[in-house]
């Protein structure tokens, strides 16, 4: 079966999921939105030249005021993927808009794998649409969690 025709699969199964059996990818823009507790949009989109699904989501516009602190902290998070449960957190340019974004190739996805994916992603979506205005504003309480795994430990250690 061709990459297309496994993500239409994965897409309908959703679909049906969610009670939305009219859910499909979009012949021309090869991808399809769901909204989510009216304030999450989620792009799910068809890459046929990487063989891939792309996930992506809106989250905020960057403040003009508080952009330093806003950048650290998606920076932090984009290290090793650790806050952001594998996504990454991106500008986009033209418009200031804060993106979250994560893809998967169809290879490895199956229908329970893609929906667990996809609600995960979405509790990303919520968690980083909550904290973004809190970072802003300096409200935001400090996470337990080091920046990453082996942060504060002695020795070397290599990632790849």
């Amino acid at each position: 079966m061709n990459h297309r025709a496994i993500a239409e699969q994965l897409i309908t199964s959703l679909g049906k999921t969610l009670n939305l059996a009219e859910l499909k990818l979009d012949d021309v823009t090869h991808s399809c939105v769901l909204l989510f507790d009216e304030n999450i949009v989620l792009n799910i989109e068809f890459d046929g030249n990487g063989g891939q699904l792309i996930l992506s989501a809106y989250l905020d516009e960057l403040p003009g005021e508080s952009t330093d602190r806003v950048m650290r902290e998606m920076m932090i998070a984009n290290l090793y993927w650790h806050r952001t449960d594998g996504a990454t957190l991106g500008l986009e340019e033209l418009t200031g808009g804060i993106i979250l974004a994560d893809r998967r190739p169809i290879a490895v996805l199956d229908e329970s794998g893609f929906e667990k994916w996809v609600e995960g992603f979405v509790n990303q979506t919520e968690r980083w649409k909550k904290r973004l205005p809190e970072i802003a504003a300096g409200t935001e309480e400090p996470l337990t969690a080091p920046a990453h795994p082996m942060a504060g430990q002695d020795g070397a250690a290599i990632f790849g």
